[in-house]
């Protein structure tokens, strides 16, 4: 492998963890803090903080997994699926309770 498949397997990797797992935990932070707000146990501004707060959590473990991960391509393929997913999720949920 030269220097240069080497530089750029590292930026794409930075690129998939840093903006793969804030789309992924920004996505999970507004899924929860719709679900806490409609099960009614918080109000909403509440549950966005809350939810705020566990996705930052989440987004370190997520850019933890970034760099263990073998997989370049596992890794794209996890942080786009899961970040569509929540977002979709979350976006549904929101049209349903008409929030």
């Amino acid at each position: 492998m030269t220097l240069i498949g080497q530089s750029s397997r590292i930026v794409l990797r930075l690129l998939a963890a840093i903006g793969g797992g804030y789309a992924v935990a920004a996505g999970l932070a507004a899924l929860t803090a719709v679900i806490l707000f409609i099960t009614g146990g918080m109000p909403r501004s509440e549950a966005v903080i809350l939810a705020s707060m566990l996705a930052f959590l989440l987004y370190l473990g997520l850019l933890i997994w970034a760099f263990a991960e073998r997989s370049l391509a596992r890794l794209c393929l996890v942080l786009a699926v899961a970040g569509s997913a929540s977002w979709g999720a979350a976006l549904g949920l929101m049209r349903l309770t008409g929030g």
